[in-house]
């Protein structure tokens, strides 16, 4: 394909992705209400307020259009990958639909946990803070930014076995490798943490870690499966992470054949 029917091709995918967001932005629009008190509920608060007269509009737009997002994630998922796939070979319709449905039920299961399981201790710790010395005041658009970008964190950080998966099918990461960097992945995952998380507080940034570290544990399994690799290959690549006897190149007997008489018998 030339750059101009590649151009077009990543032109009729973005319109069919815009077509299905706003689609379903409209829908979820009949449904703010239930949104936003679905939100509101792991904090425990019965309301919020807001500082300005378009605030309030504005807070219920940006939930449509969260709403909308966290829904097309399958669709948007597939189109990037229909759009790459042919650079990186014919993988099999088997594989796109494999991989279309683990990201996308990572994703979703990332932002379950994060709203089910961390989002309602992280919020009671930090509208806790202080006991009478503070009042509470909260205002829309930072609880619904906060909250927003909060599961959409968790969500990202779901993704990690599915960009695994993708990259041991094609060979590009295995088990092997992901152990050497383990720890250096600890470490990246912390300062990760630390960006993602709105709340900028360590409570939060060690909610968010945890998941983080243990979902780079369930890519080394994954790496495992998908893209075994023989103890022998592991020692060619990397002589020091095996015990194996070093072969000297210039040692007689090299494949099995003695040396030679230097007379040539």
């Amino acid at each position: 394909m030339t750059l101009i029917e590649h151009l077009g091709e990543f032109r009729s995918r973005i319109i069919k992705v815009a077509i299905a967001f706003f689609a379903v932005a409209i829908v979820s629009w009949f449904f703010i209400p239930q949104i936003f008190a679905l939100l509101l509920e792991p904090s425990g608060l019965e309301d919020l307020n807001f500082t300005s007269p378009a605030e309030a509009l504005v807070a219920d737009v940006k939930l449509a259009l969260f709403t909308a997002f966290l829904l097309t994630i399958p669709i948007l998922l597939y189109q990037i990958w229909a759009f790459v796939a042919p650079a990186v070979g014919d993988l099999g319709k088997a594989f796109t639909y494999t991989l279309i449905t683990l990201a996308s039920a990572l994703f979703l299961a990332g932002v379950a946990f994060g709203y089910f399981v961390v989002l309602p201790i992280g919020i009671q710790f930090l509208l806790s803070w202080g006991g009478d010395r503070y009042n509470d005041l909260i205002i829309s658009k930072d609880y619904m930014a906060f909250v927003t970008r909060f599961l959409l964190a968790f969500g990202i950080v779901f993704e990690f076995p599915a960009a695994t998966y993708v990259g041991a099918k094609l060979e590009l990461v295995d088990a092997p490798i992901l152990k050497k960097y383990r720890k250096h992945a600890i470490v990246a995952n912390t300062v990760l943490a630390a960006a993602l998380t709105p709340g900028q507080d360590p409570f939060s940034m060690v909610l968010m870690a945890l998941p983080m570290i243990v979902m780079y544990e369930v890519s080394i399994v994954i790496a495992r499966y998908v893209n075994p690799v023989s103890e022998v290959a592991i020692h060619e690549r990397d002589p020091e992470s095996g015990d194996f006897e070093e072969v000297d190149e210039d040692a007689p007997g090299r494949n099995g054949y003695e040396d030679e008489d230097p007379d040539g018998r």
